[in-house]
């Protein structure tokens, strides 16, 4: 019996389109993933009291921050952030002191950042004209997600908080791009305040050095958990200095009671990876349909 040519034609129409949207699929993995990947160079920007003229801009590698401005850490120290205290109490005021958890003890070791090296988030600011009090910069990394810290934070803060750190190498992994995370933010705190004397920068350094409008909450459902690990962007892009309030430019994220939280830096990835994964499966059901 003869193959039927039309039949062999239909089969040929049915299989290629798909794998056409495969490779498809896979060249969205690879740009959301890229977006995902350690920088090597940050864009920096002074914008004007239009909030969108720009006053001055620089870009900048690693290489030229390591030569040219102070380096931070002597790549044995490590630094630490906290992660949210799970912890509930019938009282609510005791229940939120036991998350804010000042006695820095809890999920403080397990949120090692390493030991990193880098250049002082002031530093960089100064290179465009820096920041005046009551400006705001964001820090924003390369997949979007991003951070708001007030001037105060960044030029006169307690040791208890320390710099603000943008660091491009790390002990076990070397220079971006090898330092996966990098460029990454990391507050290089002092060790007075926790019962390790480790250099930590716990959930109360936190609410004792900023403005309650930058404070952080890792969130399930309507229980809110103070963390300093959410102010640590990876992958840091850009640099933008706003004058008075970044919200002449974009709208700005207040830490209201019951509004939601922006995602971790970890899921905000990981929505961008999942819904290129989404549409190309969709992109592939569709087309077997026909």
């Amino acid at each position: 019996m003869k193959p039927n040519p039309n039949c062999e034609r239909k089969m040929r129409e049915n299989i290629i389109p798909p794998a056409r949207f495969i490779i498809c699929i896979i060249c969205i993995l690879s740009f959301s993933l890229g977006a995902c990947a350690a920088t090597t160079s940050l864009h920096i920007i002074k914008y004007g009291n239009d909030g969108v003229t720009v006053l001055k801009e620089t870009t900048v590698s690693y290489e030229w921050m390591e030569k040219n401005l102070p380096v931070q850490g002597d790549g044995v120290t490590h630094y630490y952030h906290q992660g949210p205290v799970f912890l509930d109490d019938p009282n609510p005021e005791a229940q939120e002191m036991l998350r804010w958890n000042p006695p820095e003890d809890k999920n403080v070791q397990e949120k090692d950042m390493g030991a990193v090296k880098g250049t002082n988030l002031r530093d960089l600011c100064e290179l465009v004209g820096g920041m005046s009090p009551g400006d705001t910069v964001k820090v924003r990394a390369a997949d979007g997600f991003s951070r708001e810290f007030a001037y105060q934070n960044v030029y006169s803060f307690p040791p208890r908080q320390g710099p603000l750190v943008v660091t491009w190498w790390k002990a076990d992994a070397g220079y971006v791009p090898d330092y996966r995370e990098g460029m990454r933010l990391v507050f290089f705190a002092d060790t007075s305040t926790n019962p390790w004397g480790i250099h930590a920068f716990g959930n109360w350094d936190w609410h004792e050095s900023a403005d309650e409008e930058h404070w952080y909450y890792y969130r399930q459902g309507d229980q809110k958990y103070p963390t300093t690990t959410g102010l640590s962007v990876q992958y840091i892009s850009d640099i933008l200095i706003y004058p008075g309030s970044s919200a002449q430019a974009e709208p700005r994220r207040m830490a209201t009671p019951n509004a939601p939280e922006a995602p971790t830096q970890a899921g905000f990835s990981l929505h961008v990876i999942m819904g290129a994964l989404t549409a190309g499966v969709l992109l592939v059901y569709a087309t077997k349909k026909r």
